[in-house]
């Protein structure tokens, strides 16, 4: 039995085919809006009645089943995404589907949706576990909303002027020649330049082809293409994230960042536990897509599109690998040493102590274990980012968590339940030792107090002090 959400893919109703009026003539598809959890439409023209425009995909399709003159909803267009009326008196403009057609005459014989076991909208949802990582991931100090968004916003930015202009070529080493254009790092599966060049002409075109269809099935065809250069000899593999990162760029309502297709696999699985999505069958395209629709579907990111693209990497980051370890990577970036200057007076001091902090520890740590077994605001496994984590030779970790404070005893009461959560919270890093590190001296109740925690309740806690002024530690 046919339900209403088998019509929508990619976030549109493919089954109904707009065909643009001016030249060049262009395919323009309805776009699904989930609002309150139900699939809608827009109509512009209803945009002054109770729904404020936004018409339930099953009563707007009973009304086009029965014959309803006047009948208009939004799609995007392809080549610019801008918002199009539909028009459904233009009945020489549009093209439905058989299957469509069939379940509209059924329609017409029922009158009513409900016979065709419409699927509620609502099973896409996130449980505690998914609501614990996104709070980490939309958590306003989360350094990729400093480090990546605003690049990856600015790519988005440029991929879309230049596709208004028509200008595919002016993307053709964003899209092809970078190893990192912010949507997402190639690193080896970068094209060589030399190969990149020569083939020119077809890489802009292929640009061009995305920007025209953005469909899994458009993807499946341009693999099939550059397979067939890597058969004439023309290439040595055929560059796949390349390619995924490609349609990304160009069609970032359709796909999500994580272009590689055996880290978006490691991911899924997660996706379906914790927010009930339904993994179809099909490579990466389908899948990217069906996922990219389906957080969009949950509607936890009110419409923000770039957070609601990064988001899967922020999961991928989080989970143990084949290994069964939580991924690490060392290194440290120096955060602005005046704080956060959106905050409060306080707040901005706070971030000062934090930060300078992180630059002592960080030194401290590679004296100790060596750069390459030390890094800061890395993954947890839970959802959260620990201040600094040491890599230890046979893989366990030590936990360090930062908190400026007057007092000894307030750095370890505002630590203590981060600790234990990026410890002992399923997926989390079960490490040989946790540390709280503060400016505050330790005192001897709160060493104490310490003590008693590693005697009776077995927890490897330690206190640091590092002072601010000039990053000795006691």
């Amino acid at each position: 039995m046919i339900r209403i959400e088998d019509f929508v893919a990619d976030g549109v109703i493919p089954d109904i085919a707009y065909r643009t009026a001016e030249s060049p003539e262009e395919v323009i598809h309805p776009r699904v809006d989930v609002r309150d959890g139900m699939l809608t439409f827009y109509s512009h023209k209803e945009r002054h009645e109770s729904h404020r425009g936004y018409v339930l995909v099953s009563d707007f399709l009973e009304r086009l089943a029965q014959g309803e003159v006047g009948l208009a909803i939004t799609g995007n267009r392809p080549s610019n995404g801008l918002r199009t009326t539909i028009t459904f008196d233009r009945v020489d403009r549009i093209t439905i589907s058989p299957r469509l057609e069939q379940f509209l005459a059924e329609l017409r014989a029922t009158g009513r949706v409900a016979d065709t076991d419409v699927t509620n909208a609502r099973q896409a949802v996130f449980d505690v576990e998914a609501r614990r990582f996104l709070d980490g991931f939309m958590a306003s100090d989360n350094p990729q909303f400093v480090y990546w968004l605003p690049r990856y916003t600015q790519t988005l930015a440029r991929v879309r002027e230049a596709l208004s202009r028509k200008a595919p070529e002016d993307l053709f080493d964003l899209i092809w020649k970078s190893r990192d254009n912010a949507v997402s790092n190639a690193g080896q599966g970068v094209m060589g330049f030399a190969v990149a060049d020569r083939l020119r002409g077809r890489l802009i075109e292929v640009i061009g082809n995305i920007a025209a269809d953005g469909s899994p099935a458009t993807f499946g065809a341009i693999i099939d293409r550059f397979e067939q250069w890597r058969v004439q000899g023309e290439l040595a593999s055929v560059p796949r994230l390349l390619v995924a990162r490609a349609f990304a760029a160009v069609h970032p309502e359709r796909y999500h960042t994580t272009v590689d297709a055996s880290k978006q696999e490691r991911i899924v699985p997660w996706f379906a536990e914790h927010t009930g999505f339904v993994a179809p069958e099909g490579g990466w395209a389908a899948k990217a897509a069906a996922l990219s629709n389906h957080l969009a579907r949950c509607g936890v990111f009110g419409g923000d599109l770039e957070r609601q693209n990064m988001f899967p990497w922020f999961v991928f980051e989080q989970l143990r690998g084949a290994n069964g370890k939580v991924p690490f990577r060392p290194g440290h970036t120096s955060k602005l040493a005046t704080g956060d200057a959106r905050g409060s007076p306080e707040g901005r001091e706070i971030d000062y102590r934090h930060n300078v902090i992180q630059d002592c520890l960080f030194e401290l740590l590679c004296a100790r274990h060596g750069e390459d077994a030390v890094g800061t605001e890395r993954p947890t496994g839970t959802g959260g980012r620990a201040d600094a984590l040491v890599c230890l030779p046979d893989g366990r970790f030590e936990l360090y968590e930062i908190k400026p404070a007057p007092t000894a005893a307030d750095a370890v009461r505002q630590a203590m339940g981060q600790l234990l959560e990026y410890a002992y919270r399923r997926g989390g890093l079960q490490p040989v030792s946790m540390h709280v590190v503060s400016d505050a001296p330790l005192d001897e109740i709160t060493s104490e107090f310490l003590s008693h925690l590693r005697s009776e309740f077995a927890l490897p806690i330690e206190y640091l002090q590092i002072a601010c002024e000039n990053g000795d530690e006691r």
